[in-house]
């Protein structure tokens, strides 16, 4: 802009006619100058301006993906309880006595060997009615029971007491509840238990109440202690099915 401006006034004062050359000469690196200059600061604005749009755009691909890729955690979470839930109905006798719950608190939440799930008085379930594990574990009953929650206490709940029968001599026996999904049972010597034996829940149909792991006893002693442990493990289940009395 100055060059321009020395080249207009001396333009005026008559002086272009007769040193032309010389001006032309020496103004032309001005006005390159001045264009470049100017090309430049018109480049480096252009330069911004994409940056700052394509760091706009990068970031809305980035959210973009983001959502996409928790949709598919939503969807494969879906998906899973879906096949759990199929799965669970396929093992339940007769689904029209059970009522589905979902468990909010286990036993490192809540006390010891209990749990606390979503249904309660409104889902017509009551105290002592029992619940199960994958539609055909029997795991402990209804102890307590609230508008819509219920209070389960398991049956490995210490001191707990359940009878059941082994498996093959169909020999009645008490199981005590030693918390953390174990239990223990005196029987009397003569009576066999080794392990992997099965005992079953009391009842029209066999559910596996709890599976035995080691007998403890000497050959002088009238009575054996035998350790069991619950086939489920309640920390591994989101669902319980409460089976209506």
């Amino acid at each position: 802009m100055i060059g321009f401006g020395v080249f207009f006034i001396l333009s005026i004062l008559g002086i272009m006619t007769w040193s032309g050359k010389v001006f032309n000469y020496m103004g032309n690196p001005i006005w390159k100058s001045e264009k470049f200059i100017i090309g430049s600061i018109n480049n480096l604005g252009y330069f911004f301006n994409t940056k700052s749009s394509l760091f706009k755009e990068n970031q809305k691909l980035i959210e973009e993906n983001l959502n996409i890729k928790l949709s598919m955690i939503d969807y494969q979470i879906l998906k899973k309880e879906n096949q759990e839930l199929k799965e669970i109905f396929e093992r339940t006798i007769s689904s029209d006595d059970f009522v589905l719950g979902n468990i909010l608190t286990k036993p490192n939440h809540s006390p010891y060997d209990t749990l606390i799930i979503d249904i309660g008085i409104d889902n017509k379930i009551k105290e002592g009615d029992h619940v199960y594990a994958n539609g055909n574990i029997p795991i402990g009953y209804i102890s307590k029971i609230y508008d819509k929650n219920s209070l389960v206490t398991l049956y490995t709940n210490p001191g707990q007491k359940t009878e059941g029968f082994i498996e093959g001599s169909n020999a009645s026996v008490e199981l005590i509840g030693r918390g953390g999904g174990n239990f223990e049972m005196i029987i009397p010597i003569e009576l066999v238990a080794t392990k992997g034996d099965v005992i079953f829940l009391p009842g029209n149909t066999s559910e596996v109440l709890a599976l035995v792991d080691e007998t403890i006893s000497k050959l002088t002693d009238p009575f054996r202690k035998v350790i069991l442990s619950s086939p489920i493990n309640v920390q591994n289940i989101k669902w319980i099915q409460v089976k209506r009395n």
